[in-house]
């Protein structure tokens, strides 16, 4: 019995944000949380390579995946005594758009940001001094032969980072975040401070995965690359953003090999000036 379409040889180009050719050898869109416990489960326990994706904001994608990738596309969620239970399918921003209009504070940050609600909670996405671990109540996630709680603890979070980073073992299926009502008018304010902010400083304009490494403790890693020069360095169509040093840019047919060679030349040269290593945020897929 079929459980949902599965594309063979498909180009993931529309679902990664650096808009990479990357061809899978087959591809899955599972709809309901049925559908994607189903296909985990057949994965997770067979022999095939597989790898479960958000929205593709934070993966640099191989030119071919020789497995098959699943996406979830559901949206659903619901609010109950100002707590927000909702599927990990959901888009971040779009929820922390709707939570902020409903006067609740806390999501502001989150307004620009175009990843998943599992992919967030997975990679403690952030900014402006916040992130999704500061709301986070509990998820519920699945292994292939069973569904389990796993609480805020259980992430261990760190800076852009939880205890399931980097895994392809467990999958979330749906969260729990905690609402706290606020002003109204204070968080239509951040709003729009945040968003012209971000269109100030950022390259929104060209694919990209945001920013390419974490900061170092107190410090900025765009500024260090920034001070280096360093914006414009290309190899081949993978490019320094000239806006935003910490932001690699395609800009045209870049592929995750021109942009991992440019992301271990700029490591290299941080570390050579400065004697500071840094890391990727970035998840590179093999």
């Amino acid at each position: 019995k079929k459980i949902c379409e599965v594309k063979e040889n498909y180009d993931l180009v529309s679902y990664n944000t650096f808009k990479l050719h990357s061809i899978c050898k087959a591809f899955v869109i599972a709809i309901t949380e049925k559908e994607l416990i189903k296909v985990c489960e057949i994965l997770f326990n067979s022999n095939e390579k597989y790898l479960v994706i958000g929205n593709g904001s934070n993966i640099i994608l191989p030119k071919y995946f020789d497995g098959f990738i699943i996406k979830y596309c559901n949206n659903l969620y619901d609010i109950k005594n100002d707590i927000l239970s909702a599927s990990s399918g959901c888009m971040l921003n779009r929820v922390a758009s709707e939570m902020s209009a409903m006067c609740y504070t806390g999501w502001e940050w989150a307004t620009g940001i175009p990843g998943t609600l599992g992919g967030s909670i997975v990679g403690n996405a952030g900014a402006y001094k916040s992130s999704i671990s500061d709301l986070l109540i509990k998820a519920r996630v699945y292994d292939g032969k069973e569904i389990y709680e796993m609480s805020n603890e259980d992430f261990k979070y760190e800076y852009r980072n939880s205890s399931l980073k980097g895994r392809r073992d467990i999958v979330i299926l749906s969260a729990e975040f905690k609402l706290t009502k606020g002003d109204n008018d204070q968080i239509r304010d951040l709003i729009f401070d945040r968003t012209k902010r971000r269109i100030e400083t950022q390259d929104l304009k060209n694919p990209s995965n945001g920013s390419v490494f974490r900061n170092p403790e107190g410090l900025s890693a765009g500024k260090l690359i920034d001070d280096l020069g360093l914006k414009g360095l290309s190899v081949n169509d993978a490019m320094v953003s000239k806006i935003h040093a910490n932001f690699i840019i395609n800009t045209g047919n870049a592929t995750s090999k021109d942009i991992i060679k440019l992301i271990k030349i700029v490591k290299e040269k941080v570390k050579e000036h400065y004697d500071i290593e840094l890391h990727l945020e970035q998840e590179i897929i093999k």
